[in-house]
């Protein structure tokens, strides 16, 4: 209900002030104040208290460039040196755990995704982990950093969205899929290509999704479109960009332009329900890490609108202040899907 200059010119100034003010008032009209900036005292005490302790150890799932462009924007900023080591997350947690029991925390704080919050809860119980929500993160305290990626024992940095991949030298404007239904239709029948479900528990994300919302009678009619499986997504984008199949699913756009950037014919488009895998960081308790400061400093940096538009700068990497572009219909990965893989995997024709 914004009010054009032609019209305001024709009303009484105080009735235009009363229409504005009773605007500003209303639901959903005219912009909303946005949540206060971190109190600059506490960010100011964080960064003297982390440059005094000099440096920083990772441990993350992110790619390498991701971790190392992160990490190299924090050092410019605030003079503090950064390592990091780089492993898939099962492995990464199974590794800190095995350094804790032994008394011997290396990482600082932890960027990981998939099976983080029981991880996080028993980190947190045996004394290991705090909770990010009461770790004094200042962007966190103002209410700045968005509350609905506030996982409480962790906070999500990064939205890697689950989505549909096509070949574009064969798949070409109607016949773009735009919804998981769209794979039913009989032209796609021995054209579709799948990554293993039990590759990784990020596709038992998406396929429990699917079901949950479109039934077995859907899995039942793609089990009859004689889909191809591959070892994991990888391969099948590679198979997908040389003809071998026609849609390939699910994918995630920032593995697909690794190929695109290759040549690969291959477009990429979010169906309006889905998951994705999201990157969430954790903290090692205060008592515990040798560079507590500098872990909360980058916490602060990564969930702050400037650092997490770093974190998110590749295709397919959606940030958490960027929530208008994530589809309406997106649900976090629900907890315990690995039980339901024999489910899905029988509905696949998987033995």
């Amino acid at each position: 209900m914004a009010i054009s200059h032609r019209i305001s010119r024709r009303i009484s100034r105080p009735l235009a002030a009363l229409l504005l003010l009773a605007a500003a008032h209303a639901p959903g009209v005219l912009a909303q104040p946005k949540p206060a900036a971190p109190n600059p005292a506490e960010v100011e005490a964080l960064i003297k208290a982390a440059k005094a302790e000099g440096e920083l150890v990772i441990y993350g799932s992110s790619t390498d460039n991701v971790l190392k462009r992160v990490g190299d924007a924090y050092t410019a900023a605030y003079g503090i040196k950064h390592s990091f080591v780089r492993l898939s997350s099962t492995p990464l947690m199974q590794r800190y755990s095995a350094e804790a029991s032994a008394g011997n925390i290396a990482a600082d704080l932890l960027m990981a995704a998939g099976g983080v919050q029981p991880f996080a809860v028993e980190g947190i119980s045996k004394g290991w982990l705090e909770p990010v929500a009461s770790a004094g993160i200042p962007v966190i305290k103002s209410g700045q950093y968005p509350a609905a990626f506030n996982r409480n024992n962790s906070a999500i940095v990064s939205i890697l969205l689950w989505a549909i991949s096509f070949n574009t030298d064969k798949v070409k404007g109607a016949d773009v899929p735009k919804d998981w239904a769209d794979l039913l239709n009989p032209k796609w029948k021995g054209q579709i290509l799948l990554p293993e479900p039990r590759s990784t528990e990020a596709v038992l994300d998406v396929m429990t999704l699917v079901y949950d919302k479109y039934g077995e009678d859907f899995f039942t009619k793609l089990r009859a479109q004689s889909p191809r499986m591959y070892a994991s997504q990888v391969p099948m984008l590679q198979a997908l960009g040389a003809g071998e199949g026609a849609i390939g699913l699910p994918t995630n756009e920032t593995a697909a332009q690794l190929l695109v950037s290759k040549g690969s014919p291959i477009g990429t488009i979010a169906p309006p329900v889905t998951t994705g895998v999201e990157m969430q960081i954790t903290l090692t308790a205060r008592a515990k890490a040798k560079h507590p400061n500098a872990a909360r400093l980058y916490a602060n940096f990564v969930l702050s609108p400037e650092g997490n538009k770093i974190y998110n700068s590749d295709p397919g990497s959606y940030s958490v202040y960027d929530s208008a572009s994530i589809p309406k219909g997106y649900e976090s990965p629900k907890p315990g899907v690995g039980a339901r893989g024999p489910q899905v995997n029988k509905l696949l024709g998987i033995q």
